[in-house]
């Protein structure tokens, strides 16, 4: 288990857990001011990205969300668990994590000048029990990206574990022409949704 930013303003009324790996989800509860721990659910997600094929985009993020976050559920039920999943879509195609900078050059020539779509789920748990989930698209327009451009921003961010080969956070944004929707969903997780789940939920509050 690894805590986050001690120096954050906001202590939850119970504890909160993350229950996700993603650099970029911990960032955002981060930013937020959030205090939360952090534990990566052993979830075999390609088992379950097996079963739900069928299912809109929109739908399977939440499964898997919703997945993660009963895996840790059941072994701290007292805690609220929040669990993410996101995926990026090119013509109906998931475009799944590069794993390595080669495959990250071939994902972005694939998105150049091309709409695609990155879909997020969020959910939360608490006791084995989902007490809220959410999902989210946002559409957006790639650049049309020389092969240099494209190298070089590999080179230099090395997104080979990132939805669509790109991290929007930081350099990324660059590669974009617009983007119709939050750059939170976009960077994995739909934040301010879920900020106001919790805080309906009487997990955290400013006073």
């Amino acid at each position: 288990m690894s805590r986050s930013n001690e120096s954050a303003k906001i202590q939850p009324k119970v504890s909160l857990i993350l229950a996700s790996g993603s650099e970029s989800r911990k960032l955002m509860l981060e930013e937020a001011g959030i205090i939360f721990d952090v534990i990566v659910s052993p979830t075999d997600e390609e088992a379950i990205k097996d079963k739900i094929s069928n299912l809109p985009f929109s739908q399977q993020v939440i499964h898997l969300a919703k997945a993660k976050a009963e895996s840790v559920s059941k072994q701290y039920p007292e805690s609220i668990v929040i669990g993410g999943d996101q995926m990026c879509v090119l013509d109906d195609t998931l475009l799944h994590k590069p794993g390595s900078k080669d495959n990250a050059i071939k994902s972005l020539k694939l998105l150049s000048n091309q709409k695609h779509f990155q879909h997020s789920g969020v959910c939360i748990y608490k006791n084995n029990e989902c007490l809220w989930e959410y999902s989210e698209t946002v559409e957006l327009k790639m650049n049309d990206l020389t092969e240099k451009e494209i190298a070089n921003y590999v080179d230099i961010e090395n997104p080979i574990n990132a939805a669509g080969a790109y991290k929007f956070e930081s350099l990324g944004c660059n590669l974009f022409s617009y983007v119709n929707g939050s750059s939170h969903t976009v960077r994995g997780m739909p934040l301010l949704p879920l900020l106001n789940a919790l805080r309906e939920l009487n997990v955290i509050d400013l006073e």
